[in-house]
């Protein structure tokens, strides 16, 4: 169907996305939550849909990893440290690790070099991902590699249809239908299916954004639990939560006064004054969630204190990794930007990292409406994350990916044109990602 705008401007009209049934709005399938909420489903036909379109797109991203592997085999300037072979290319940078938990698991003590400094181990990295690979090892006939492929391709099948059900609840059938394939052509996509744990990360923090989006409470806790065992950034979650309930709060208070001024004015209406207010058990659930989701997110830390004895070891291990572009001045909250800015341009690049939060900023502030109250603060809630604790490098474009809902924003696919090019922009990044980030340098 063409819009009115795309008939004034004559612009071909967007793709069709595969039917979905339903009746609460085309293409979804709902069923009532609560009071008035409905929840999307989709299709069948568009599930299987785009079970093939990830499957198509995981055997297109195998065949750029081989051809890259085959063309700069013996470059000098490409690196992995995974071992010999394709097998060792697919296995290098963080899969190390990784191998080395889902092995042997973590170190008793930090280890550090003729300095006395923490060098790069394993604790940096969350243990559900190696331990469902265990789990999966000998199924599939004792290979690690192949059972942390397997992990982590069905992780990200499942991640593209949560992500597809989660932008249904903000954005039309045909915009999260291109949303979801755009997520499986992106640059950064071809992580989904090497020993990484991102794509059981990225499952896990869309479904529970999901299920905060649908208020269910106790899913929000058990997937934001996980997620905080899987990598960090479950604390995105708590903040966006957070966020949330602080809104909706000052929506009711608000609603409460317009009421009340109602009531004194005499106004003979037929309202439901308790309509779209939040019950106080609602708070307390939700409080109740936030604080359990808040403390999984910083437990880790703990327990990595508590096994090595040394109260900073996780800060410590993580800064390791810092230390070639920042030094070793130890973590502050808010800082690493800031730092990594002033290291490679002095004052000019500290003020690169003001306007860029600024523009992210703006741009946000612009889309707030588009976005939806969940989807915004759960983008604010990421951003905030990174800002905190990340140090900008290479890895930056990988700790992107949990943005990917905002790939179901309208514009992307208005038209036929926009999604080729989308598409295809995407493929396209893809190779030079695979070159630049996971060959010459770690992604």
């Amino acid at each position: 169907m063409t819009t009115g705008t795309e008939a004034r401007r004559g612009t071909q009209p967007e793709p069709s996305a595969p039917r979905t049934g339903g009746t609460d709005r085309p293409g979804t399938d709902s069923r009532a939550v609560g009071a008035g909420f409905a929840v999307p489903r989709p299709g069948l036909a568009t599930t299987l849909v785009l079970l093939g379109v990830y499957a198509a797109s995981r055997l297109v991203t195998t065949l750029f990893l081989a051809v890259v592997h085959a063309l700069t085999a013996t470059a000098t300037w490409a690196q992995h440290d995974g071992g010999p072979g394709f097998a060792g290319y697919l296995s290098s940078w963080d899969a190390v690790f990784y191998r080395e938990i889902s092995e042997r698991g973590y170190p008793a003590e930090l280890p550090r070099d003729d300095d006395g400094q923490v060098v790069k181990n394993a604790w940096a990295f969350m243990p559900l991902f190696p331990a469902l690979v265990r789990v999966v090892r000998p199924v599939v006939g004792g290979d690690w590699l192949i059972a942390a492929i397997v992990v982590a391709v069905l992780a990200g099948a499942g991640a593209t249809l949560v992500l597809h059900r989660l932008m249904l609840t903000r954005f039309g059938a045909r915009a999260s239908f291109w949303g979801a394939v755009f997520f499986c052509v992106a640059p950064m996509s071809f992580v989904l299916q090497v020993p990484y744990a991102e794509s059981l990360f990225l499952l896990l923090m869309f479904g529970a954004l999901l299920a905060m989006t649908l208020r269910r409470w106790a899913w929000f806790t058990v997937l934001g639990v996980l997620a905080s065992v899987a990598h960090p950034g479950s604390l995105a979650l708590s903040a966006a939560l957070g966020l949330t309930w602080l809104v909706r709060l000052v929506r009711d208070r608000r609603a409460t006064r317009r009421d009340e001024h109602e009531h004194d004015l005499d106004l003979d209406l037929d309202l439901d004054h308790d309509h779209g207010r939040t019950p106080l058990a609602e708070h307390l659930r939700i409080w109740a969630a936030g604080l359990v989701v808040t403390a999984a997110g910083f437990a880790w830390p703990v327990v990595v204190a508590v096994v090595t004895g040394e109260r900073d070891g996780y800060f410590a291990t993580e800064s390791s990794w810092w230390r070639d572009y920042i030094g070793s001045d130890g973590f502050v909250p808010f800082t690493p930007w800031f730092r990594f800015g002033e290291a490679m341009a002095g004052w000019l690049g500290v003020v690169a990292v003001v306007l860029l939060l600024a523009v992210v900023v703006l741009g946000l502030v612009r889309r707030s409406q588009r976005l939806g109250l969940e989807l915004q603060t759960y983008t604010i809630g990421w951003v905030a994350y990174l800002v905190a604790v990340f140090l900008p490098q290479q890895s930056s474009f990988r700790m992107l990916m949990p943005l990917a809902p905002l790939l179901g924003d309208p514009q992307l696919s208005a038209t036929r044109r926009r999604v080729v090019v989308t598409i295809v922009a995407g493929l396209a990044l893809q190779v030079v990602a695979i070159v630049l980030l996971w060959t010459a340098w770690p992604p």
